[in-house]
């Protein structure tokens, strides 16, 4: 039984890393719907009443993509994200969306973000 229960496991976690996948920043457009992983820094941030903004592959408003971080979401992460990640390089996981003709990724928990 416990290896039936270990097979399962192994086979659900495969088909849950698969449905990622990781695209360079430039060819975030390509993706928009899409759950993707993106490696590259972070050039810019902005904090706002509601949200932080955090720029990735050029600073605003040459920027690739916005990774969004709701105020909501902030108290889950050790500090803020406007300055646990500024100038670093980091690889970030979720679903990308656009807004205003900008792509996004709307980050909502501490482990879709990875500081390399």
């Amino acid at each position: 039984m416990k290896k039936i229960i270990l097979l399962t496991l192994l086979t659900a976690s495969f088909f849950v890393a698969k449905s990622q996948t990781m695209i360079l920043a430039k060819d975030i457009a390509q993706n928009v719907g899409k759950n993707v992983i993106i490696c590259d820094s972070v050039y810019s941030v902005k904090s706002f009443e509601k949200m932080s903004l955090l720029n990735i592959g050029n600073a605003y408003p040459k920027e690739y993509f916005t990774i969004v971080v709701n105020k909501i979401d902030e108290g889950k992460f050790p500090s803020p994200p406007s300055a646990m990640f500024i100038g670093n390089k980091i690889c970030v996981t979720g679903i990308v969306s656009e807004y205003k003709g900008k792509m996004q990724i709307v980050v909502t928990e501490p482990k879709q973000i990875i500081v390399k």
